[in-house]
């Protein structure tokens, strides 16, 4: 009966999501569109919410069929064989020993400010420990806790934007001259809005039952489309009296937040950011604990944390947050890392949902979604596509080599 207490039920599970899959793109990435391509964005959100809509269905099926720690590494092994299931476990594992890493420095970046003498790299290390200290907490206390800070940023949000689109005077909408490339950029960058549902399974064996995990899979997606979508009409439609030169995400708090809007928008920034981080460095750590690699990575704490593997990935965050330090990664190679394996990853998911699912619309999903997502890839940096090649290649060969060697 006590085990059956420690599990996640619909609304803890919700806060685990809705909070972490907002995240930083949340903070950065409707300013950051806007300014680049103006009410081009607008159609752009649009549809990659439509995207990720079909993407959190697609991946929360995968994970009802196939729960346990490895997520949907699971059913690709059903699907794929193992070869696959260790090359998309490779794909996320090193989208997260980048992707977290950009996380810490955005949110390092919101109070820079107010530690003035300190590194941002430095903030990153103390932002972590934070972080490290939250993924010790049992699961089902961190959920809710979790659920009550989710539950009031995304409240702030929504009545921050309702607000400013009440008191538009005149909704016109003209698209700027831009070209496809820059189209093509445009959905890279916010294909980061939609990252994090295929962390999700990672944690099915924290849930109640499986209807537990598809609840909180359409609840949640439906609150974070929600969000963005009502952000981005705020942020293209609003009466910002000097929005022509670069919009600033603090002005959508300002109208009822006045001046503590600030100070709110750095709080709920540096939040969002903890919440991505607790969600993928926790949900991967399971996964390399899954995988059994070593006896220490497999290692988990009395309230079930993957200490092993936790351990093992703070060490990877400690040497990478080092090499920013000597200037020899930034913020845009971290992102870029992180975005071309998680789509990677993604793909081969999607091609599992393929293979595994019956005739109808999810099937019809993620198809659309693979050749989507395959042509977002090819508007990756080149390195990063050879780095995911070689990746396949090396899987590819070292199972083919052990498969003959045992002949």
């Amino acid at each position: 009966m006590e085990a059956q207490n420690t599990k996640l039920n619909t609304f803890t599970l919700s806060g685990l999501i809705i909070g972490p899959i907002l995240g930083s793109g949340v903070i950065l990435l409707p300013p950051l569109l806007y300014n680049s391509i103006g009410n081009y964005s607008l159609i752009i959100w649009s549809s990659i919410l439509v995207f990720g809509f079909m993407f959190a269905l697609v991946f929360g099926k995968l994970s009802i069929l196939y729960p346990g720690d490895g997520g949907v590494s699971l059913a690709t092994k059903v699907a794929m064989g193992k070869k696959y299931q260790l090359l998309t476990s490779l794909y996320l594992v090193c989208a997260v020993f980048f992707g977290p890493v950009a996380v810490l420095l955005v949110a390092a970046n919101f109070i820079t400010d107010y530690f003035p003498n300190t590194s941002i790299v430095t903030l990153g290390f103390f932002i972590y420990l934070i972080t490290y200290a939250m993924l010790l907490i049992k699961i089902d206390f961190l959920g809710k806790l979790m659920l009550i800070i989710t539950s009031t940023i995304t409240i702030i949000f929504l009545i921050s934007s309702i607000d400013i689109l009440l008191h538009v005077n005149n909704f016109t909408f003209t698209l700027p001259n831009i070209d496809i490339g820059e189209i093509g950029h445009s959905f890279i960058l916010v294909f980061w809005a939609i990252v994090g549902w295929e962390i999700i399974g990672n944690y099915s064996n924290e849930v109640k039952d499986t209807k537990t995990l598809t609840k909180a899979v359409i609840f949640s997606a439906i609150i974070v489309s929600l969000v963005y979508f009502l952000i981005a009409l705020a942020v293209c439609f609003g009466d910002f009296g000097n929005k022509s030169l670069s919009f600033k995400l603090v002005w959508l708090v300002e109208p009822i937040f006045k001046d503590y809007s600030q100070i709110i928008l750095t709080t709920i920034s540096v939040i969002l950011c903890i919440g991505t981080l607790i969600l993928f460095v926790g949900g991967v750590a399971r996964l390399i604990s899954s995988l059994h690699l070593t006896s220490y990575t497999s290692k988990h704490s009395k309230n079930g944390t993957p200490i092993g593997a936790l351990n093992s990935l703070s060490i990877i965050y400690f040497i990478i947050l080092t090499l920013v330090y000597i200037n020899y990664l930034s913020l845009e190679n971290l992102v870029a890392f992180a975005d071309g394996f998680f789509i990677a990853n993604a793909i081969i998911g999607l091609i599992t949902a393929i293979i595994l699912f019956e005739k109808g619309f999810l099937k019809n999903s993620a198809i659309l979604l693979t050749l989507l997502f395959f042509i977002i890839l090819l508007f990756s940096n080149i390195f990063i596509l050879l780095t995911i090649i070689g990746l396949f290649v090396f899987t590819y060969s070292k199972n083919s080599f052990n498969h003959k060697k045992c002949q």
